[in-house]
């Protein structure tokens, strides 16, 4: 800046010279030599030319997406330490950071949900101003410059305290910001997605919408998976073909340089397939918004059985007693499915066929010959070795797809199968519903709290692994146990011992009274310690308990937290007496909330309860239907797109129970009624005499305590705050 001052100001001094000596006697040529000369125009004062300094940048911006948009809080860590306000993601995935005060390079990391889908990812930039998105390329790119996992991994190593990281954190940020290691990270992804990236966006630094065009459209064709561990491996597939574009290697310490192979070009075959897969999540993304708008939120009127038939394919199953007409009465009933708001996601394509297992797969995952931790892991390979991808061709054209489905707010993830027809008259695609092929169920994370008189919270997580008994015995009446095998299953003596492999989990049948399969021990007894639960605790949650805990032992099951992670596929095995008859894979979206960061994100979390109806326990009639009796008023958080579930009432006499309930309250967002016709589940002490072994929404006898519950739907977990009833 001087030296250009330096440069003007002598030539602002000459030329005002030359102003003083033109008025000091120089003339006009054509002046009359008779005329005294005119005077010299005065001279104006010459003002130096200063340069405008732009104010540094203080923001990043950029769009968080897998595809979908992802809905959740970015914060950036600077190489410091120091940590940014968290910030919520706008429409479309798009987010603005303030970095203001902090000192670049930054690592940017959000927490959040795509559809439902748990999402954590990381990103990083270089200088404050940058454009800067987070999407699994990011993540990878991170992961192979700071030579370490990243997603939750990172995020974890980063989890600010007291608005600082850990020295770890700020090291593998030093690493990542190594030009030379990010440029070659970068150089590795934008060499994997060149073949389908057409509008040669770079993924770390390019601008885009979560539109389903440009880089949102590559990310919509890939599977990025992860490397979990050190000197484990990073992939990047094209989900049509399961053609691997590219890998990445971690090295064996964090912080060592990762090798990067040469990107693996697909073939012109594969490559005409991916182009033409191209079109089939918009166009299926398309079907499901035209079904979708059967339920507005305003005017809503349940749609006719004929309205939404051309949306299911008469080959819909999910199992052996729901095929296109059970759905259909479903989705027309307002007692089911049917409800103002009520939306069908595509979130995005399975990373696999989810179609049930066939006689010769169940016979070799449930062989003796090979070990547990490693029969789905082997299952899945030979699906993809046989070209049972996502997406079935016909005469080089999509005839069917397995697709993730979000149903309304629901914490699950579901893949269902649509088929290509002609049949436009629903949607343009000509796309339909066929289901899943087998029983409805659900794998989902919990983390609950429970709060106590004084209000003091304490909180718990769990893995849920839920199936009705009615929907089980539908399948075939015979079936008395369900094994469940997938990545960090196991029991809590085989955690405590290094070294040893994985378990299947057991279900059985449940206990007189109780609705759903319970979770057995190792021995295949119900769980001494779950009693007649149907969801396992973190192996790393059961070793903080005392050791004389109430039925933890050895072959308690339990899942280690480190083998598992957001879209991790399991295999449900239903056997009867004579052995397996069906089997199924499952993919979870989502993994339980950590305790520390349910407790320092409560208000975000879960719902508070600011009013019960009636105010006291002791007003609840007896002996009466409860219909419209009790209504719960709560408020929720929008930092995590917290949604309702549903709320719970349970009465006791004693020790024993008098009446639990749970209500479906997805879409009442400030308060939920208990009605007969809107319980997901009901047990009672008066019994109805029309229904043998069902109760009726009553009670009989004194109460002498109570507590309700209100479940959200937040980050892919169901969050329930639970508290005593007041008496």
């Amino acid at each position: 800046m001087k030296k250009n001052l330096h440069k003007l100001l002598p030539l602002a001094a000459a030329c005002a010279a030359s102003f003083m000596l033109a008025a000091c006697g120089g003339g006009s040529s054509s002046s009359s030599s008779s005329s005294p000369a005119d005077p010299a125009p005065p001279v104006p004062p010459v003002v130096p030319v200063v340069p405008v300094v732009p104010a540094p940048a203080t923001t990043l911006s950029g769009t968080a997406a897998v595809g979908a948009p992802v809905s959740g809080s970015v914060i950036a860590i600077d190489s410091k330490g120091k940590v940014s306000v968290a910030v919520s993601t706008g429409a479309g995935g798009a987010f603005t950071v303030d970095v203001a005060g902090m000192t670049a390079p930054f690592f940017l990391s959000i927490t959040g949900t795509a559809g439902g889908k748990q999402v954590t990812m990381n990103s990083i930039a270089t200088a404050a101003g940058q454009t800067v998105n987070i999407t699994p390329l990011t993540d990878l790119i991170v992961s192979t410059a700071s030579g370490q996992p990243g997603g939750a991994a990172l995020a974890t190593v980063c989890a600010p305290v007291a608005n600082a990281v850990p020295a770890a954190c700020t090291a593998a940020l030093a690493n990542a910001a190594t030009q030379q290691r990010l440029d070659a990270a970068v150089a590795a992804v934008v060499a994997m997605i060149k073949p389908i990236n057409t509008s040669n966006t770079n993924p770390l630094t390019g601008a885009f919408i979560a539109n389903g065009t440009g880089m949102d459209a590559v990310l919509d064709q890939i599977l990025v998976a992860p490397a979990e561990a050190q000197g484990a491996m990073a992939t990047v597939t094209l989900i049509a073909t399961n053609s691997t574009l590219g890998s990445v290697t971690l090295p064996a310490a964090a912080g060592g340089a990762a090798t990067i192979p040469a990107a693996t070009p697909p073939s012109d075959a594969d490559l005409t397939k991916a182009n033409a897969a191209a079109s089939v999540l918009p166009e299926i993304r398309a079907c499901m918004a035209s079904l979708s708008a059967l339920y507005p939120k305003t005017g809503f009127v349940i749609p006719s059985t004929a309205a939404v038939s051309p949306f299911i394919d008469s080959t819909f199953s999910m199992g052996a007693a729901v095929g296109k007409a059970e759905i259909l009465s479903a989705l027309t009933s307002q007692d089911q499915a049917a409800h103002a708001g009520l939306t069908i996601e595509a979130l995005g394509l399975a990373s696999v066929s989810m179609q049930p297992l066939s006689t010769d797969e169940i016979a070799t995952l449930t062989s003796s010959s090979s070990t547990s931790t490693t029969r789905v892991a082997d299952f899945i390979a030979n699906r993809l070795g046989a070209g049972a991808t996502a997406i079935t061709f016909t005469a080089g054209k999509p005839s069917s797809a397995w697709v993730q489905l979000r149903i309304g707010g629901d914490a699950g993830m579901l893949n269902w199968k649509l088929v290509k027809t002609s049949d436009t008259s629903a949607c343009a695609g000509g796309w339909k519903l066929a289901g899943s092929g087998h029983l409805d169920m659900h794998m989902n994370a919990r983390i609950q709290r429970s709060l106590d008189g004084a209000g003091t919270a304490s909180f718990a997580r769990e893995w849920a692994a839920h199936v009705e008994l009615d929907t089980v015995l539908q399948e075939n009446p015979a079936i008395n146990k369900i094994d469940v095998r997938g990545p960090g299953l196991t029991t809590f003596g085989d955690f405590q011992t290094p070294g040893t492999t994985g378990s299947k989990l057991q279900l059985i049948l449940p206990a007189t009274g109780y609705t759903q399969m319970r979770i057995a021990d190792s021995n295949g007894a119900a769980s001494a310690f779950y009693t007649n639960a149907e969801a396992i605790q973190s192996c790393q949650d059961l070793a903080s308990l005392p050791a004389n805990t109430p039925g933890l032992g050895a072959g308690t099951a339990c899942i280690d937290e480190t083998k598992v992670a957001p879209g991790k596929v399991y295999v449900w095995t239903l056997k009867t007496p004579n052995g397996p008859v069906s089997a199924f894979p499952f993919q979870i979206n989502a993994v339980p909330l950590s305790k520390a960061f349910a407790r320092a994100n409560q208000a975000s979390l879960f719902a508070t309860i600011t009013g019960i109806t009636p105010a006291k326990l002791s007003s609840i009639p007896a002996a009466t239907l409860l219909d419209g009796t009790v209504t719960f008023h709560y408020t929720q958080s929008a930092t995590y797109g917290s949604k309702m579930d549903n709320c719970g009432l349970y009465l006791f006499n004693g020790t024993t129970p008098v009446l639990n309930a749970e209500q479906n309250a997805v879409g009442q967002e400030t308060s939920c009624t208990f009605t007969t016709s809107g319980l997901n589940t009901l047990a009672s002490n008066v019994t109805d005499p029309a229904q043998s072994g069902v109760s009726l929404f009553k009670f009989t006898g004194p109460v002498t305590s109570g507590g309700l519950w209100v479940t959200t739907i937040v980050l892919g977990n169901q969050a329930s705050s639970g508290q005593p009833y007041p008496n």
